[in-house]
């Protein structure tokens, strides 16, 4: 039986599946100290190594996207009105995926100020009665973040993406960005960190009479922050018609019952199979031309844990002997 298609091109990246339900982590600083409000990442799930920045998009994924009527309409304007049934990710065309990824980067953002402690640190010689310290200097930040709005597009499927954290230094760089993983379902957790540390070894200049060390100034900052994490629909998918047709455009052209439609992102066309070999690819901006129209979102809050290390110096003591 010949069959003819419809493809729509989505990126061709791994699938991640779908884990079950983790223990929730919850945040709740209060009045709390900010020396007492550490962040225990051991409390998160361990999810282990099978998140990906992409999953298979199936009937449901797509029939969740705000463009989907357009892609209906798509549909019926090329091969006109009658039953059909809509297949994505059908067996025997690996080669012809539909995926929901990750757009990165995923930016945070603060939602409030930052409530911060300063105090210098000594560093001491790294063995007794020796001159050289170990000095770590930079900017780290930790965040801990509870997933507050779910898509029903990749439900409860297990995320990778790059995290894009603020600033909250006076340093002068943009912001610094990590990989994160998360599962899209609800009252989930997640924790992210980013860091531009550097170590270094310094070697101290002995004083008679004085015990000398490094010093180093720390700030830890709490600061309550927000995201929001695009997931964005690209590849094929297939309507099987149950009458055979050619496309309205070619009336004399062959006549088939499976049809797909290859909206391309990258914009390159695809050579299609011996049997459709008449049909040609269609750019998926030429249907969907703003990405929010095949994109839903997961909305996440939490809090940023930071700690900036800087402004080293040696500090030289007296040697006090009490008689």
């Amino acid at each position: 039986m010949f069959s003819c298609y419809l493809p729509i091109l989505l990126l061709t990246l791994h699938a991640a599946h779908a884990l079950p339900h983790p223990r929730r982590f919850t945040l709740d600083y209060g009045s709390e100290s900010l020396s007492q409000r550490s962040f225990e990442t051991s409390e998160l799930v361990r999810r282990g190594p099978t998140a990906s920045p992409c999953s298979r998009l199936d009937l449901d994924d797509a029939e969740s996207l705000p463009g989907w009527p357009k892609l209906l309409q798509y549909a019926r304007s090329t091969w006109g009105e009658g039953d059909w049934t809509i297949e994505i990710n059908p067996s025997g065309y690996k080669d012809k995926p539909a995926t929901m990824c990750v757009a990165d980067p995923v930016k945070v953002v603060a939602t409030g100020p930052s409530n911060c402690t300063e105090q210098r640190k000594d560093i001491q010689p790294t063995t007794k009665g020796g001159n050289q310290v170990r000095i770590n200097e930079g900017y780290t930040n930790t965040g801990i973040w509870n997933i507050t709005n779910v898509t029903t597009a990749a439900h409860a499927e297990f995320f990778t993406g790059k995290f894009q954290m603020p600033n909250m230094t006076k340093l002068h760089f943009e912001s610094i960005t990590t990989d994160g993983k998360f599962i899209n379902a609800p009252y989930n957790s997640f924790s992210t960190v980013a860091t531009n540390v550097t170590y270094k070894n310094n070697q101290l200049t002995q004083v008679d009479d004085k015990t000398c060390i490094g010093t180093i100034l720390e700030q830890q900052c709490l600061t309550p922050a927000q995201g929001r994490i695009q997931l964005f629909a690209t590849g094929y998918i297939w309507f099987n018609y149950k009458t055979r047709r050619a496309p309205l455009a070619n009336p004399k052209g062959g006549k088939h019952r499976r049809c797909s439609s290859d909206l391309q992102l990258a914009g390159v066309r695809q050579l299609l199979t011996a049997w459709v070999s008449s049909l040609d690819t269609v750019k998926i901006e030429d249907v969907l031309k703003n990405v929010t129209e095949r994109s839903t979102f997961i909305d996440f809050t939490g809090y940023m844990n930071t700690t900036w290390r800087y402004d080293y110096f040696d500090e030289c003591r007296w040697n006090f002997k009490l008689n």
